[in-house]
């Protein structure tokens, strides 16, 4: 594959942006989304649309990384939604761009990634019943998964090659290590928005609205019917099954000689010992895509139909307080963003938001920036400053920052080297970074994208 750098474009866009990516004054591209529920997919990019199940894949995958690292998912489905889209755009926006290469994960290393997949493996070998169990539950077909698996590879491979391209001097890693070392006191002033009241109405609110995220337990509702063949005769009770099952497949009522069993919980209906093992195991697999189910047993026709979840919501009291952690952080950092994006005077930002004021005494820039959530682009308006000077407004992680350089002085000679052999990865990552998120970004500023309004109304 890497033969292929030299004489394509790629070697071009490579050298483009590095360049680029690290001119001061480097333009951002805005990428705006246009809305438009008019579309199958999840989103269209140029013209191509992503399917549901590549987003019901990366969804799943994303609040099971989460429920890993014990963290609630349903508190972040929103944010969860938004930034699977984004990256289900990027994977087609780089996929489109490799085709134009000839670059696409090919078929054999496809099958060698699913091959060398240790949730695929019983006792190291590769085994085809698991590896269909397994994306079956998933609600993926083979040919869905390997599409998926084939642009996620395809990504991997423009990434690689990037990378491949990349050069960090022997000055670069001078630079930003002695910048990450550099000792500076000051006088910080912190604006932050001020706290948000959260009121009992706003909870319960809250609550009414998401009970479905809060349900300790959630089931399956199912209406089962019975049409015995003894009482009816075989042919009659034919008649009525065929009837009551295309009756009840379209909403209407069924034959009064349709005996209604059970409209329970499929937990409940389990329980019973009046129902054939086979219809129990068949009730199981109903959903909204399969919602109903035939089956003759013995001297029987059974029809049972999917009716929705029903939930076992958790009592209000038991979770008033995290819902109001919750709103009070998602106001937060609404305000804070808010905040970022206004225009107001520094006279207006330190009279209509809480000021916090403090001394920092000796400590290295990479001190400075762990502590208050600085961003490495805004480093540099510290690191500029002269003795006695005051920077413009940085934005940091609680709100907006100014800060006035007291004391500054340069980092130990001895620390720089020892801190030089193990920042390498660092300097390069971030350079890489910088490059890919470039690279992107030109993507998404010539691309036609629309994405599919209601899902991001329902996440």
């Amino acid at each position: 594959m890497f033969d292929k750098i030299a004489s394509s474009k790629w070697k071009h866009i490579v050298m483009y942006i590095t360049v680029f990516a690290f001119v001061a004054t480097s333009l951002v591209a805005i990428l705006i989304y246009k809305f438009s529920g008019e579309i199958n997919g999840v989103a269209e990019v140029n013209g191509r649309e992503i399917p549901f199940y590549h987003f019901n894949y990366a969804y799943e995958m994303a609040t099971r990384n989460l429920q890993a690292q014990n963290i609630d998912p349903t508190q972040f489905k929103k944010e969860i939604v938004k930034e699977v889209i984004d990256d289900l755009i990027q994977t087609e926006l780089i996929y489109q761009e490799a085709e134009k290469e000839g670059l696409v994960a090919t078929f054999q290393q496809v099958k060698e990634e699913i091959l060398n997949i240790p949730a695929f493996q019983v006792n190291g070998k590769f085994d085809k019943q698991l590896y269909i169990q397994t994306i079956n539950s998933l609600g993926l077909s083979p040919e869905g998964f390997e599409e998926i698996l084939r642009k996620e590879l395809t990504v991997n491979n423009v990434r690689a090659i990037l990378l491949s391209s990349l050069y960090v001097s022997d000055d670069e890693v001078e630079t930003f290590t002695k910048k990450q070392l550099t000792n500076i006191s000051g006088e910080v002033t912190l604006i932050k928005p001020k706290e948000p009241i959260i009121t009992d109405q706003q909870i319960k609110d809250y609550y009414e609205k998401h009970k479905k995220d809060y349900a300790s337990s959630k089931d399956k509702k199912i209406v089962v019917y019975r049409i015995d063949i003894q009482k009816l005769g075989e042919d009659k009770a034919q008649a009525v099954a065929k009837e009551s099952f295309t009756n009840l497949k379209s909403g209407k009522p069924v034959s009064p000689d349709a005996e209604k069993l059970y409209e329970d919980t499929l937990t409940n209906i389990k329980s019973k010992t009046d129902l054939p093992s086979d219809l129990i195991s068949g009730m199981e697999s109903l959903s909204e895509n399969k919602d109903i189910l035939f089956l003759k047993n013995g001297n029987s026709y059974y029809i049972a139909k999917y009716l929705g979840e029903v939930y076992q919501e958790t009592p209000f009291e038991s979770v008033k307080e995290s819902i109001a952690r919750k709103l009070k952080e998602e106001q937060t950092q609404k305000a804070i963003e808010e905040l970022q994006k206004s225009n107001q005077t520094l006279v207006d930002l330190l009279k209509n938001n809480q000021t916090i004021r403090e001394n920092v005494d000796n400590i290295t820039l990479q001190e400075l920036i762990v502590k208050y959530g600085i961003k490495a682009d805004d480093s540099g308006k510290i690191l500029n400053l002269k003795l006695g000077q005051t920077s413009t407004p940085i934005n940091v992680r609680e709100g907006i920052m100014i800060f006035n350089l007291t004391g500054i002085s340069q980092p130990d000679k001895n620390k720089v080297e020892e801190m030089k052999k193990s920042i390498l990865p660092l300097v390069k990552n971030q350079k890489f970074n910088d490059i890919y998120r470039m690279y992107v970004d030109k993507l998404k500023e010539k691309a036609k994208i629309k994405i599919n309004k209601r899902i991001l109304e329902n996440g």
